[in-house]
């Protein structure tokens, strides 16, 4: 059972999207309003999948050196070629992190699926360490299912 606060992020997602006719839009929108669900969210963005490369979409937060990510590569990569989300609780002790902040401790990847296929990610850092649970993943995936509707209905 998803707590009151979670759902309404997730109710005003679908609402605030639902007359978006752009992937800008869309992504722009959810993530000013992902990022308002926590002070704890650092880095909050969008990595879409095109011709087989990450690229950074819409996001708040510092500056990132990774504009571009490989599959296979970082704990992005990781979650878009194994279409699963992936919370790290210290990403210091995980190899595969790519620091965008020296200040990261935690993050939290959950891919945008249509089906088998991965369309992008919403990435979240914080750098509060053990900052995400298994709510917030599921919290996400439910938004990241709505995004996806909402970026089919305008192709």
């Amino acid at each position: 059972m998803m707590d009151k606060r979670r759902q309404k992020l997730i109710d005003d997602i679908k609402y605030a999207i639902e007359d978006k006719n752009t992937e800008e839009e869309i992504l722009t929108t959810a993530v000013n309003l992902i990022d308002q669900f926590s002070a704890g969210y650092n880095w909050t963005g969008f990595y879409m999948l095109r011709d087989g490369i990450l690229e950074v979409g819409p996001y708040i937060g510092p500056e990132t050196p990774h504009k571009k990510i490989e599959l296979n590569k970082g704990i992005c990569g990781a979650a878009a070629s194994q279409k699963r989300t992936i919370i790290v609780d210290d990403v210091n002790a995980d190899p595969r992190f790519l620091a965008c902040s020296i200040n990261t401790r935690s993050e939290l990847v959950v891919p945008l699926m249509d089906g088998d296929l991965c369309l992008g990610e919403i990435d979240i850092d914080s750098n509060q360490p053990s900052f995400f649970n298994p709510e917030d993943g599921e919290m996400l995936q439910a938004v990241a299912t709505l995004i996806v509707e909402r970026l089919k209905a305008i192709k």
